[in-house]
């Protein structure tokens, strides 16, 4: 059991939505749901499978448990930026 397992948090992009209230609309919602995911690509493609590991269990995660997703995402993530840079990787 993880320690997030005793002292789970509510998700985050849904935390700060729920924060903004009002000030936030519908389609607001909707593109910082969008924005994260690319934030999280960002930072998945630059901290690397092992980094992104580290990371989680800094913050209290199992980050290993995490791996069969983290992997992919990583995989992809470098895809994406490979292309943006205009090389194949």
């Amino acid at each position: 059991m993880s320690k997030r397992d005793k002292d789970r948090h509510p998700l985050i992009i849904e935390t700060i939505i729920k924060a903004k209230g009002d000030a936030w609309g519908e389609s607001t919602q909707t593109t910082v749901r969008s924005d994260a995911q690319r934030i999280l690509e960002s930072l998945v493609a630059e901290c690397g499978v092992d980094g992104t590991e580290a990371i989680m269990n800094k913050h209290g995660f199992e980050g290993a448990a995490y791996r069969y997703v983290i992997k992919p995402l990583y995989d992809e993530a470098r895809v994406r930026l490979a292309l943006t840079q205009g090389n194949d990787e």
